[in-house]
């Protein structure tokens, strides 16, 4: 029978588990400095990335419970930092973090999550780190102001004349209108939309210190969740502002017994739940702080 299942990753290869975002169990623990800081969910499959020393760790799970965990040279450099699934496939998105004006980007794909294809240089000079698939494309979000779209995962199409000041941390799609539309969040409340990835508009700014940090597609809305401040929006155009407490970091959504739920972290461990994205209220504590959450069923 299908199990609906939340997985959260972190440090010190930190693996837990949740079927309802409220009773947690620990999954795995790996090696200290064994970092895992994304996941996501396709294929029937959990697929985290992270690094340990000088190289990229992957892991797969079919079940959320057994996980093959490999190791991709990363030479110091070339390091995994965000996760995305889409055509069949999982796009690993990274570059040198520590580079700044010349991370070096490149993109890995991968079906399984354990084998994965060589680094694919994408150019440019700023590092892409979070990425939503819909309506056949893949649309990234990175550093000072980077936002770029694909088909393949491998030649992308850059915005032109981006701001660092509308530099997006998360991005999502949505299958609302015509054809859907991506909707990227930022800090002091910035929201812009997109359809194609390359041309964003809708330019809008909240208080300031209001940092947008995650946003989901939640089943009819866009939920984007900030620092004391959740944005919601039926179109990524048009934004109800919903102020809240204890909002996590990083957000997943799912939908457990015909209910919305929503999973999130915050420092140091911190794991959330909340019906709606607005009020949030502490599940569990983790021994070590969670980077990133997926749903998926099983």
């Amino acid at each position: 029978m299908p199990t609906p299942l939340f997985i959260a990753v972190g440090h010190h290869g930190t693996i837990l588990d949740s079927i309802d975002g409220q009773t947690w169990d620990v999954i795995k623990k790996g090696r200290e400095g064994e970092t895992w800081r994304a996941v996501a969910f396709g294929n029937k499959r959990f697929v985290a990335v992270g690094s340990y020393g000088g190289n990229n760790i992957v892991g797969s799970s079919s079940d959320g419970e057994q996980w093959t965990v490999a190791e991709k040279d990363a030479k110091y450099v070339t390091y995994i930092r965000g996760l995305a699934f889409g055509k069949d496939f999982f796009l690993g998105l990274g570059g040198d973090p520590g580079s700044a004006g010349d991370s070096k980007p490149f993109t890995t794909t991968s079906a399984d999550g354990v084998k994965w294809s060589d680094n694919e240089s994408i150019g440019g000079k700023n590092i892409l780190r979070r990425a939503a698939y819909g309506n056949g494309i893949f649309v990234a979000v990175g550093d000072r102001g980077r936002r770029a779209a694909s088909e393949d995962g491998k030649k992308w199409t850059d915005a032109a004349e981006v701001k660092a000041i509308d530099t997006l941390v998360d991005v999502a799609f949505g299958p609302t209108g015509r054809d859907g539309i991506f909707a990227g969040v930022g800090l002091h409340g910035l929201r812009m939309s997109s359809t194609d990835g390359v041309k964003w508009t809708d330019r809008q700014v909240g208080e300031e210190g209001e940092h947008l940090n995650s946003i989901v597609w939640a089943g009819g809305a866009f939920v984007a969740v900030g620092a004391g401040v959740t944005f919601t929006s039926l179109d990524g155009v048009k934004w109800t502002r919903h102020k809240n407490d204890n909002a996590p970091l990083v957000v997943a959504y799912g939908v457990i017994a015909k209910k919305s739920v929503f999973v999130g972290a915050n420092w140091k461990g911190k794991l959330m739940r909340s019906a709606n994205g607005i009020t949030w209220e502490q599940a569990h504590v983790a021994e070590e702080h969670i980077e990133a959450i997926a749903f998926g069923v099983v």
